[in-house]
C-alpha cells in the first residue's frame, strides 16, 4: 500500500468513527430524552431551616478559611445572611394524567425522589479579622468576597478585630 492509499484509508476510518461517535450521541439524547418526557421536577413549597443553617455555617467555614490566606489577615470571623431556607425539588410522574411526585420503595420505606436542592443565595456578609482595620486589606478581602459569592461590593462589610 503506497502512502497515499495509507493516509487515505485513515481519513476514511476517522470520518467513519466520528460519524459512528455521533449516530451513538444522537442515540444517547433520544433517549434520555424520551425518559425525562415522563418525568418533570416540580419545587416543593415548604423551605428547610435547619438546611440553611448548616449550608450558612459551611459558607461562612470556607470563607473563613479564605480570608485566612490573604496576606495581613488573621483571626477572621464570619457572618453571613441569607435569602431564606434551602428548596427541596422533587421528581413527578406525569404519565396517567395526573402529576404525582416519584416514589420509590428504600428499605420497606417509601420515599419521594429528590431531584436536587437550591440553596439560598447570600443577601450579606460581614467579616471581622485583624487587618481589617487596614484600607487594601478590606479592599482585597471585599474584592474577593463579591467575586467568589457573586455578591455585590455594598453588601459586604469588613472590619478589623479588637485586641
Amino acid at each position: 500500500m503506497s502512502n497515499g492509499g495509507i493516509f487515505s484509508f485513515i481519513k476514511n476510518y476517522q470520518k467513519k468513527t466520528a460519524i459512528a461517535a455521533l449516530a451513538a450521541v444522537g442515540l444517547i439524547l433520544l433517549v434520555v430524552g424520551a425518559l425525562s418526557g415522563q418525568k418533570k421536577t416540580s419545587s416543593s413549597k415548604e423551605t428547610d431551616g435547619s438546611d440553611a443553617a448548616d449550608y450558612a455555617r459551611s459558607l461562612e467555614e470556607r470563607i473563613s478559611e479564605l480570608c485566612e490566606e490573604v496576606e495581613g489577615v488573621s483571626d477572621v470571623s464570619v457572618l453571613l445572611t441569607l435569602d431564606g431556607g434551602t428548596e427541596h425539588v422533587y421528581a413527578e410522574n406525569t404519565s396517567g394524567g395526573g402529576d404525582s411526585y416519584v416514589i420509590i420503595s428504600v428499605g420497606g420505606e417509601e420515599k419521594t425522589v429528590l431531584v436536587r436542592d437550591i440553596y439560598s443565595s447570600v443577601r450579606g456578609i460581614a467579616v471581622v479579622c485583624r487587618g481589617g482595620d487596614d484600607i487594601a486589606v478590606r479592599r482585597k478581602l471585599s474584592e474577593l468576597l463579591s467575586c467568589a459569592l457573586g455578591v455585590p461590593l455594598s453588601k459586604i462589610s469588613v472590619a478589623g478585630a479588637g485586641k
